[in-house]
């Protein structure tokens, strides 16, 4: 077996051998051989002559087992940023933690490196906005239940990331305009600006053709007209325009993948009723708007927006921290 010296190293193989099998004195034993007592002692204990790890073997971390343990699945379960497992640990484990002690706990465990999602897109920052009441609108589809299928209308202001949805059974242009006219009244602030796709329900720019403008008579317009509203239309088959609103109805869809599947329809759905499935989605979405986002400073979007918000500014381009342990009072 090939054997390393540590490169100062004062002895070899063959004199920590002697050392150990010598019936000299431990001082006799330094003088002959031009070195400490205490390199003799420390030969003398030990059964073999190989140099061992100069690692540290008490790492004196400040994390526990178990909160090293909650560290790794905060990574790999759920794919926290770093800032975000920070935050999870101070507010509901330890105050006192560090940044730097919970990385280096990740390195020892093998999760410094982020898990990415397969073909994810490249972030796309939104233009920056001082106030509430630029909302991103779209419908997310939902599977049938009872031969009767449903729409999650939903909308997200920009600055508070509050969401606000309804489910409604029919893509209307009538009803869009009136879940509009639903959200126009809820919100707290002067809506300014809609932002939706060129689906038939939120406009006719593609009825009967691509057209550069939509006609302006679409029940849509009229709402928009109504309240002093700019309805901006993204560009045609570019979803990332929305990418906001986009990124909530993706989430809509992993809370529902997650949720345990029942024996009707050959275990394929999750919910035995409409009404069950709509509870479901009521209670995310509140669950969401009570979290505290690292895009608000680690705020929640009720506290942004029935709160004072006028030193906050939201960017794209970060992950949410969405974790039940998160949450705190939002109001």
């Amino acid at each position: 077996m090939e054997i390393t010296l540590h490169k100062l190293a004062r002895t070899t193989p063959a004199i920590r051998k002697e050392i150990q099998q010598s019936k000299l004195t431990y001082k006799e034993l330094a003088r002959k051989f031009g070195v400490s007592v205490a390199t003799i002692y420390r030969w003398k204990r030990r059964d073999n002559v190989h140099d061992r790890s100069h690692a540290r073997k008490n790492l004196l971390s400040s994390l526990s087992s178990i909160q090293e343990h909650i560290v790794v699945e905060l990574r790999k379960t759920l794919g926290l940023s770093l800032d975000d497992v920070t935050e999870v640990m101070r507010r509901c484990i330890n105050p006192e933690l560090t940044r730097s002690s919970i990385y280096r706990a990740m390195k020892r465990c093998g999760v410094a490196k982020r898990p990415q999602e397969v073909g994810l897109a490249t972030w796309q920052c939104f233009e920056e906005t001082t106030e509430p009441g630029y909302i991103h609108m779209d419908v997310k589809y939902l599977t049938k239940l009872g031969g009767k299928r449903s729409y999650v209308y939903v909308a997200i202001d920009r600055l508070t990331r509050y969401v606000y949805v309804e489910v409604l059974y029919n893509l209307e242009s009538q009803t869009a305009a009136d879940f509009v006219e639903r959200f126009v009244v809820f919100f707290p602030y002067k809506v300014k600006k809609l932002i939706t796709d060129n689906g038939f329900e939120w406009t006719d720019r593609c009825a009967g053709g691509i057209k550069d403008q939509a006609t302006g008579t679409h029940p849509m317009d009229v709402v928009c007209n109504k309240h002093d509203i700019k309805h901006k239309l993204t560009k045609i088959r570019r979803p990332q325009t929305n990418g906001m609103v986009e990124r909530f109805n993706r989430r809509i869809n992993e809370a529902i993948e997650q949720k345990a599947k029942i024996d009707k329809n050959s275990g394929r759905n999750s919910f035995y009723t409409h009404e069950e499935r709509n509870e479901f989605i009521k209670k995310f979405v509140n669950n969401y708007n009570n979290t505290r986002l690292r895009c608000l400073n680690y705020n929640t979007p009720v506290i942004m927006l029935y709160g004072n918000h006028a030193e906050y500014n939201t960017y794209a381009g970060v992950t949410f921290a969405v974790l039940g342990c998160f949450r705190r009072s939002g109001r």
